[in-house]
């Protein structure tokens, strides 16, 4: 069994054919839809966890923050 908290080495070892993985959607949306990677155990996903962007509450949201939220809401989480 491997530990890792890495979600990109994850990602390899189970593309790779070394193992199975539990990952978040967004990680392996690309190798879901490209055929490299295959879903199991689909009736017994559990979502669990929070994603947070946080910043300094003494700092204004600046347009480059910004962008990179909206980035993040398009690619990275489009289902929220």
């Amino acid at each position: 069994m491997l530990n890792c908290n890495n979600v990109d080495t994850l990602l390899h070892f189970a593309g790779s054919g070394l193992g199975i993985a539990a990952l978040p959607d967004f990680a392996v949306r690309a190798a879901l839809a490209a055929n490299h990677l295959q879903p199991i155990l689909e009736t017994h996903r559990q979502h669990q966890g929070a994603f947070r962007i946080l910043w300094p509450s003494s700092r204004h949201l600046t347009p480059k923050l910004r962008a990179f939220i909206d980035f993040l809401a398009t690619h990275v989480f489009p289902e929220h």
